[in-house]
């Protein structure tokens, strides 16, 4: 009887080294989770949600919108100048790389297209408060044809960087909703032809 009672003895006192060896591992890592913006743990929740089901990060990074029945890539196009004018944000630059690519190689290719908006004053404001952000500059939008021949609009998912670091300043990160409403107004109201 003695013997099982030293054994689970020992057996305590290593679970409690244990469990203070992974509470010394970790406890910084909590203590910087915790500096984060209160939405970072939702950005976090939500992409590993999406990691773990597809495997795939770009999916678990991004925004992703179907056009609607009956809009072809043309209407989806127009609609999303039209709407980006009405917010106005500026149309920086398009990228055909279907058409480009075709060119290059002779091969008709399924259509790809990168549309690129910006608000320059927004821009530098986010520049100004952390170089980083520059690589998310212009905000882009992609549209595809996926393999089955159904059109699709991808933007990177904007919550990371408004809510995924430590907190904004207050104006700055009422700058950032701003444009990550007018990005979803883009790609909602260009998904459906929506003037």
């Amino acid at each position: 009887m003695r013997g099982i009672i030293n054994f689970f003895a020992i057996l305590g006192i290593l679970a409690v080294i244990f469990i203070v060896y992974l509470v010394k591992q970790f406890e910084a890592d909590y203590i910087a989770f915790n500096d984060l913006d209160d939405g970072a743990q939702t950005v976090y929740l939500n992409m590993w949600k999406t990691l773990k089901k597809t495997g795939n990060v770009a999916a678990a990074t991004t925004w992703k919108v179907p056009l609607a029945e009956g809009i072809s890539w043309q209407d989806a196009e127009e609609s999303m100048r039209f709407v980006a004018n009405d917010h106005n944000i500026r149309n920086v630059g398009e990228l055909p790389l279907s058409e480009q690519v075709a060119n290059m190689t002779g091969q008709d290719q399924r259509f790809l297209k990168i549309y690129q908006f910006c608000n320059p004053l927004t821009a530098m404001k986010m520049v100004n408060y952390e170089d980083a952000f520059s690589a998310y500059l212009p905000c882009r939008i992609a549209m595809i044809e996926d393999k089955a021949g159904k059109y699709w609009l991808y933007a990177l998912d904007m919550d990371m960087m408004i809510y995924g670091g430590k907190s904004l300043p207050q104006d700055l990160l009422e700058e950032a909703k701003k444009v990550k409403m007018i990005i979803q107004d883009i790609m909602s109201r260009g998904a459906a032809g929506d003037f």
